[in-house]
């Protein structure tokens, strides 16, 4: 293994000078001490290629591994276990830490199980009650994202390792057992936080005397799938292996959902979340997303401090009062009830506010929103001039105080260097801008995408620079056109939205040319702390963590649309053709929707030429409070050149008939 990943020790040497320290024990201590080096080498290794593969701009010496600390009552062979598993790790260079009750953070970790095996050839825990403790804060912390190896240790009665009945559970039946009884329980792992379809089997060994050992790694998935909403979606149906390209065997539309939204989400590594930073290749596998997909998806984003989530829970409650006043402006002044469609006059578009469909508007400005930007507008500039961009404000006819920004940058070819004001705005995220601006000019993206004709490369071709932007054609990422925050709300009793896309393709002779406008969206409800599931259902697993259900909803994309190739085969004449085409056709739309579940800080940004919807806010109750309502605040960017005037009506302000009243 390359040193290029901190990634050092010789097991295979080390290994045969121990065995001589072995023969001095019995002869069942030296097997199981043999047995506990083979299992730590193979966890060693498996993880050190996984973490590598996942994101090789992360060294191993910045990786977290949790093992479960030992207990007073438990047996000193699994003692012995634990200490050789950490000697190990530390070997290849990762940051073990020794678990017992902590709230510490881990990209990958160990558990261990006992297990009696008795006359009948049933199972029987022997684990310490106090040790799940333990289990449940290794299962809870560990990333999103991060891998976990079960170590399962069966003690079988005397003779019972001979018997064709004991040699029944290996591996494979325990990992089938998890699959069969995957229902929150303690020994059990929920299939919506847990890859259970994708477990290995690390290692395997019947010959221990009266022992038999296995260890199994299962990932944690990075996000979760809404499995609530979209109840007209059959799950279970079977992907057509003539749709996927691999030889994989056939899957369930969910299957095929979460193996989507696995490769559609960046899990940062906890170096990552603790340094408040996005890795060079984590940026670049989220441009590759949103070239393949059409969307990728952020978690925890917006969540790497209080000052972040104190600025979104602040943002959120300004939208939500300035829509309170404009909805209580409209029943007053024009008998238009946004709360109770078709029970008064029917309402327009406005400078401030347009519907979209009943329950849902979309709210660009107001008396708090100005408020809000006035103040964050010296946050807003020193995070461009910390990151070294240049901006100027465009006064149009978007509306008074929803001007847009464009920003260019002094040094394009320069490494992101963060500090605590690059981090300070919603608006500028450092990250956010290095992806639009990565994907909106993929030449940029690494030297070897610029073809070269002859010596030159291609964008020394682009003479016209020199007017437009005045940079000359130096290939560097061109001007980015920011909008204000804004936010789509969608209110207890909203339905699915009809299936859309944002802005159309500026050209159809190419099945997609590069994005020329993304959308940045960001959760601003944390899902996980309201009681918005079914009844006597619950949104979190026995250790606490997230499984994505909930009532009230988000937003679905359908993989691929931003692709007109796509598109085309998913609609006729007369639009989507999920609402009456042929069955097959019908069938591709429905196992293309993808339903990620966020919270509070999590974000998604998304070509807008992509097929998507509002997801039913199910969460219905007589009181629509400000908990129940859905806000995700929004930031259009697009390239300078490119204006995209929706359906404002800038000449009717809701604020103005209140003022002039």
């Amino acid at each position: 293994m390359s040193d290029e990943w901190d990634v050092f020790g010789s097991d295979d040497e080390e290994s045969t000078n121990e065995e001589d320290h072995y023969l001095s024990t019995s002869d069942c201590t030296r097997a199981s001490l043999l047995t506990f080096e083979k299992i730590s080498d193979a966890i060693a290794t498996i993880s050190t290629q996984k973490f590598i593969k996942k994101n090789r701009s992360v060294p191993i010496r910045q990786r977290y591994f949790g093992v479960a600390g030992s207990d007073a009552d438990e047996e000193v062979e699994m003692m012995t276990f634990k200490d050789t598993l950490r000697r190990k790790m530390e070997q290849r260079g990762m940051n073990v830490i020794m678990v017992n009750d902590s709230q510490t953070l881990f990209d990958g970790a160990s558990i261990q199980r006992s297990f009696h095996l008795d006359h009948n050839n049933t199972l029987k825990c022997k684990t310490a009650s106090d040790l799940y403790l333990q289990e449940k804060s290794l299962r809870k912390n560990l990333a999103n994202g991060g891998i976990l190896f079960v170590t399962t240790r069966i003690i079988h009665d005397e003779g019972e390792l001979e018997s064709s009945t004991s040699r029944e559970w290996k591996a494979t039946d325990i990992l089938a057992q998890w699959k069969a009884d995957a229902k929150g329980e303690h020994l059990a792992f929920t299939k919506a936080v847990w890859d259970l379809e994708n477990a290995e089997i690390s290692y395997s060994d019947i010959s221990s005397g009266s022992h038999s050992s296995y260890t199994i790694c299962i990932t944690k998935r990075s996000c979760t799938i809404n499995t609530q909403s979209c109840k007209w979606k059959t799950n279970q149906k079977k992907v057509p292996k003539s749709f996927n390209n691999d030889d994989c065997t056939e899957e369930t539309w969910i299957d095929y959902e979460r193996r989507i939204l696995e490769s559609a989400t960046i899990s940062q590594s906890i170096h990552e979340q603790k340094n408040k930073h996005l890795a060079t290749e984590s940026i670049d596998n989220a441009v590759k997303s949103l070239q393949t997909h059409g969307f990728v998806v952020l978690p925890g984003l917006f969540r790497h401090s209080t000052e972040q989530i104190g600025m979104i829970e602040e943002w959120t409650k300004a939208v939500l009062d300035d829509f309170d006043a404009a909805t209580q402006i409209l029943k007053d002044e024009q008998n238009v009830d946004v709360l109770n469609p078709g029970s008064g006059s029917d309402p327009l578009s406005y400078r401030e506010m347009a519907m979209r469909e009943d329950f849902r508007v979309d709210l660009r400005d107001g008396p708090r929103m100005k408020e809000i930007r006035l103040a964050m507008e010296e946050k807003d500039k020193k995070a461009l001039q910390s990151l070294g961009f240049t901006a100027t404000a465009i006064a149009t006819d978007d509306g008074e105080g929803t001007m847009p920004t464009i920003i260019d940058t002094l040094n394009d070819e320069r490494e992101l260097e963060i500090n605590k004001d690059g981090l300070s705005s919603l608006r500028y995220n450092p990250f956010v801008l290095e992806i639009t601006r990565k994907l909106q000019n993929p030449q940029a993206l690494d030297n070897s995408s610029r073809k070269v004709v002859g010596r030159q490369p291609l964008y020394k071709g682009n003479f016209g620079r020199w007017n437009f932007s005045g940079s000359g054609p130096n290939g560097s990422p061109q001007p980015l056109r920011v909008g204000q925050i804004g936010s789509v709300i969608s209110l207890p009793g909203a339905a699915d939205q009809c299936v859309h896309a944002d802005t159309p393709h500026i050209c159809e002779l190419y099945d997609c040319l590069p994005c020329h406008y993304t959308n940045l969206f960001i959760f601003g409800e944390d899902q996980s702390e309201n009681e918005n599931t079914s009844k006597g259902t619950s949104n979190l697993d026995y250790d606490g963590n997230f499984t994505g259900g909930n009532l009230i909803g988000g937003t679905a994309f359908v993989a691929g649309s931003h692709r007109l190739s796509v598109t085309a085969e998913l609609t006729d004449d007369k639009g989507i053709s999920a609402s009456g085409a042929a069955e097959n056709i019908q069938n591709e739309m429905h196992m293309r929707i993808i339903r990620p579940s966020l919270q509070l800080g999590d974000a998604i940004i998304f070509d807008t030429r992509i097929l998507h919807f509002g997801l039913a806010n199910r969460n219905r109750m007589e009181n629509r409070g400000a908990g129940l309502r859905r806000p995700m605040l929004y930031v259009n960017m697009t390239h300078a050149w490119f204006f995209d005037p929706k359906n404002w009506d800038n000449k009717q302000s809701i604020f103005d008939m209140h003022t002039e009243k």
